[in-house]
């Protein structure tokens, strides 16, 4: 399926993010430090029928497994439940909003993919940090840390 990508407002990633990634918890548990940061750009994808259907955010923060000039960290993907691993969202939204994050000079991003996700990550160019191992994100679980130097990557 054909998405849309497009610069949203934190509000309007917030319900996906809470849905798919923190289920059974508070809804303000969606919320993360540096949604409202002016250096924070929250995408979604959007179906054809102006549903959002995918969302990520990206801040500025540190990455200390690599030397980056200008890291951004990804925080909060998710793609909705009826789309997961079939209809291409993830990786439209990823790519799309990589090659955004790209031409606006940022040199790496970072993440923490929860184990579930590390073969979509991994397919997407993603490098993972053997030194940090397993990471536990207190009542989340398990993750891996990846990167992407976007310096290096070829833009779509």
């Amino acid at each position: 399926m054909k998405v849309t990508v497009a610069i949203v407002g934190a509000k309007r990633v917030l319900p996906l993010r809470w849905e798919v990634l923190r289920p059974g918890l508070p809804p303000e548990a969606a919320q993360f430090e540096g949604d409202e940061d002016l250096t924070t750009w929250h995408f979604a994808a959007f179906s054809p029928q102006n549903q959002v259907v995918g969302v990520a955010s990206y801040f500025l923060a540190p990455f200390p497994w690599h030397a980056v000039r200008r890291p951004y960290r990804l925080r909060g993907m998710a793609t909705h439940p009826a789309y997961q691993r079939r209809a291409g969202v993830g990786r439209q939204l990823l790519t799309q909003s990589l090659a955004f994050l790209q031409r606006q000079g940022v040199d790496g991003v970072w993440c923490y993919a929860r184990l579930e996700a590390v073969p979509f990550y991994q397919k997407m160019g993603f490098t993972w940090v053997e030194e940090a191992g397993l990471v536990d994100l207190p009542g989340v679980g398990p993750h891996r840390v990846g990167y992407l130097i976007l310096s290096q990557r070829v833009q779509p």
